[in-house]
């Protein structure tokens, strides 16, 4: 449950709410996404509400990447492809490659069943899948959960390089020290409540 939770996120900055499972956090993310409709409040994008921009385009515009994604029926490049192919647009090889590196999955995965993969390798694939949309903001659940320490610090890089490059991201996370490295001014979700953790 939220109350009066609130927090603003600019293009080209992490933003981390870290908080023990059931304050709220990933609740809060979803509201964001608006997977979740809040009894009050607005979800804005460039101050527009979220009720005025269709489903789709917000959602190409947002994308959320849950603790553990739902993978679609086909391989990993047919999972990649998704938000491009329903677009009518197709993704390039190249591009599909490039996005596969960027979440550090070995391109050798392209023709692999995706419900064959490993947990964190579906968690990477979804987050290659959000990326494919070209979107302005990305929200993402404990990213790294399903990780190894070596693979977890490869995507933290990862989330600051797309922030570098203008993308706002917003990450949910119950690891304190994840949360320092990825952002100097990390929020706190305490019972359903958002505010500074330092």
């Amino acid at each position: 449950m939220l109350d009066g939770a609130s927090l603003r996120v600019e293009a080209g900055t992490v933003a981390v709410i870290e908080g023990a499972s059931g304050s709220g956090k990933s609740t809060f993310l979803r509201v964001m996404a608006t997977l979740l409709q809040p009894d009050g409040g607005d979800v804005l994008l460039h101050d527009v509400p979220s009720s005025a921009i269709s489903p789709q385009e917000f959602r190409r515009r947002v994308a959320f990447v849950s603790q553990r994604p739902p993978m679609l029926p086909g391989d990993v490049e047919a999972n990649v492809a998704t938000g491009p192919r329903l677009r009518g647009e197709e993704l390039r090889r190249t591009r599909l490659v490039e996005l596969l590196r960027e979440v550090c999955l070995d391109p050798e995965l392209i023709e692999r069943p995706a419900d064959e993969l490993s947990g964190g390798e579906q968690q990477r694939v979804a987050i290659a899948r959000a990326l494919a949309n070209d979107p302005e903001f990305l929200l993402l659940d404990e990213p790294t959960s399903a990780l190894d320490p070596a693979t977890a610090s490869h995507v933290v890089g990862t989330i600051l390089a797309l922030a570098r490059r203008g993308l706002g991201v917003v990450v949910v996370t119950h690891d304190r020290s994840q949360a320092a490295s990825l952002t100097a001014t990390p929020w706190e979700c305490v019972g359903g409540k958002i505010g500074s953790a330092r």
